[in-house]
């Protein structure tokens, strides 16, 4: 049987990875949307879709009920609890969980982001820039930072995080009101709103936050902060829409020999 897959997003790299997918084997339907309407319902009652595609950040609903998508194999990134409830009968898979996909991911945004401050004419050489968290996305961003001499300071909660900073060559400083120290730019990949107006040498500097919604800043309007999501997308969507591409696959063949 042909598969049919369906996905849905404005991002780039879904347009890019539906004609990725498509030949002999695949019939693929591609929706540039963000929201899932009246107009989404129709489109996936007529077409059928075997397989789902959706976007990282959860679309809006905008209907009482999801139609076309029964029996249907769902790949997503994050779902919020409006979708949860209406797929309680369904168990997504997410791709956004895959360790594979992950980390290729983290490495074009980390790329994404000096694709950014470059396009900005704005030199990382001898800087002194502090990154706050130490997930996969900080440790890619300061490996390659560091290759370029750059100070990196990694400012984090976690004792284990900053104990492996240090191991890893980087100044480990704990992230708290009372501990700060100025640098020439601050980047965030904490997923959390937590920079208040008591981080006072902190806001001092541009602030890029490279992290998931909601972003780091808590009841605070920065001049100098700038917001930089879906960076694979915007700069890499080719290579972005190629690392979907495979980890699809891979996760279809998982499924399948389960």
């Amino acid at each position: 049987m042909t598969e049919r897959w369906l996905i849905v997003g404005t991002d780039e790299r879904m347009k890019l990875l539906a004609k990725e997918l498509t030949d002999n084997q695949r019939t693929v339907y591609y929706k540039c949307t963000n929201k899932w309407d009246d107009a989404l319902n129709k489109a996936a009652l007529e077409f059928h879709p075997t397989i789902l595609v959706l976007p990282i950040q959860p679309l809006k609903i905008e209907v009482a009920e999801l139609f076309g998508i029964n029996q249907v194999l769902i790949f997503a990134g994050r779902l919020d609890e409006q979708w949860n409830e209406n797929l309680r009968n369904t168990k997504p898979v997410y791709y956004l969980q895959n360790e594979a996909f992950i980390w290729k991911n983290a490495a074009l945004t980390a790329e994404g982001f000096l694709a950014h401050i470059y396009q900005q004419r704005v030199s990382v050489q001898r800087k002194k820039i502090i990154i706050t968290g130490f997930g996969r996305v900080a440790k890619i961003l300061a490996l390659f930072l560091s290759r370029m001499h750059a100070d990196i300071h990694i400012a984090v909660n976690s004792e284990t995080q900053c104990a492996e900073a240090i191991a890893y060559g980087y100044t480990g400083i704990h992230l708290d009101k009372k501990n700060q120290c100025t640098a020439d730019m601050i980047i965030n990949t904490i997923p959390d709103a937590w920079l208040t107006k008591e981080y006072t040498q902190f806001i001092e500097c541009p602030i890029y936050d490279i992290a998931s919604a909601p972003g780091c800043l808590k009841e605070l309007t920065l001049s100098q902060y700038e917001l930089l999501p879906a960076l694979p997308g915007k700069y890499f969507p080719q290579a972005a829409a190629k690392i979907m591409y495979e980890t699809m696959l891979e996760l279809i063949r998982r499924e399948r020999n389960a």
